[in-house]
């Protein structure tokens, strides 16, 4: 009778692991595919500059916040994908509650008080520790007026929303539920959202490669342990949107202006 019994329970619970598993690898994949689609899209803007540098990929990097967005297009089109099988809609996502923007847009006003300091910590340490400089190289270049303008007017929100809404929106809420402890999933988005900046953009230097990863990891853990804290995305939004912003302003619009 218990080999009968075990027998017919081996074909149930296959199905079972293999539902287990894809629950499991899909926002465990999510974390990494911004990484994947910097890769690709610097690799294809490259392409542009082919006949005229010496190495496209290193003359490709300066217009990353410009292929940037389009990282961000492919992106959110897979999570929407993801959510409509889930019957979730995007405002679900990004915990979007009409009644409470107004407090959330103060929220995130002040959550820049923290935001700037943590990044720029992380930053300048990172560079300290592989430059030995508090002056960390720059990630934004100046680029042609019509370039910069968009770098600053549409990158950084449509960024924010979609960076925030794919590690902290998708991929974590997921894998909190899915992985044996918190601990794993706040270990793995961090780990994926720090390794994404390798390729913001790709410049193969080993010493600047560590240096871009290790930038962000304070920031990265912060902001998901303050949103599993509040369950608010949209806070988060404003306040990577705003540093975002900064960052673009002051590498590639203010060289523009001092030029003048």
């Amino acid at each position: 009778m218990e080999d009968g019994n075990t027998g017919s329970l081996g074909p149930r619970r296959a199905p079972v692991h293999r539902a287990i598993t894809m629950a499991v690898l899909i926002p465990a994949g999510m974390v990494f595919v911004r990484l994947v689609l910097a890769f690709i899209w610097q690799g294809l803007t490259a392409i542009l500059f082919f006949s005229e540098a010496p190495s496209p990929m290193e003359a490709a990097a300066p217009w990353w916040p410009v292929y940037g967005t389009l990282i961000d297009a492919r992106a959110l089109l897979l999570i929407l994908f993801l959510i409509r099988r889930e019957r979730v809609s995007l405002s679900e996502l990004l915990k979007f509650d009409a009644e409470r923007f107004t407090s959330d847009v103060l929220r995130g006003l002040l959550a820049i008080l923290w935001v700037f300091p943590v990044a720029m910590a992380g930053i300048i340490g990172s560079s300290l520790l592989f430059f030995g400089t508090y002056e960390p190289p720059s990630v934004y270049y100046p680029l042609p007026i019509w370039a910069s303008l968009y770098s600053l007017l549409i990158f950084p929100l449509l960024w924010a929303v979609v960076e925030q809404g794919t590690y902290q929106g998708y991929a974590l809420v997921r894998l909190e539920t899915l992985l044996p402890n918190r601990v794993s999933a706040v270990a793995l988005v961090v780990s994926g959202w720090a390794l994404q900046h390798l390729a913001l953009p790709f410049i193969p230097n080993l010493d600047y490669l560590l240096f871009r990863t290790c930038s962000f990891i304070p920031l990265a853990i912060l902001m998901t342990l303050v949103f599993l804290r509040t369950r608010r995305l949209i806070p988060l939004i404003i306040a990577h949107w705003a540093v975002d912003m900064l960052g673009v302003f002051t590498g590639m619009i203010l060289p523009l202006l001092l030029k003048q």
